[in-house]
């Protein structure tokens, strides 16, 4: 089940990825823990969920999440689709924005 979607700022590729509002529910159980993580490639990251206190308050992603940004060549515009397996687990997919 799609979580959340959505195309990347230059924080989101770089420093941290900021979570929709809508998703809060999601992840309101995390706060301040590590959330593991698989990517397409089945490597497994750990995200630490926080709400952002800069400006108005936002819940991000930090932690690995990071890492990974960095590791998989992250993007301004790439689209980024974070899901919820039936198993509970998370999933993160990218598409360049060459893609589509």
């Amino acid at each position: 089940m799609e979580v959340f979607s959505k195309f990347l700022s230059k924080s989101d590729s770089t420093v941290r990825l900021a979570i929709p509002t809508s998703a809060l529910p999601y992840f309101e159980n995390f706060g301040g823990r590590d959330l593991l993580v698989r990517d397409w490639t089945e490597q497994e990251r750990k995200y630490r969920f926080s709400i952002s206190n800069i400006g108005h308050p936002r819940p991000v992603f930090t932690g690995d999440r990071a890492r990974f940004a960095r590791a998989k060549g992250l993007q301004l515009k790439d689209l980024l689709i974070f899901t919820q397996l039936e198993n509970g687990e998370y999933k993160v997919e990218v598409f360049r924005k060459t893609d589509f």
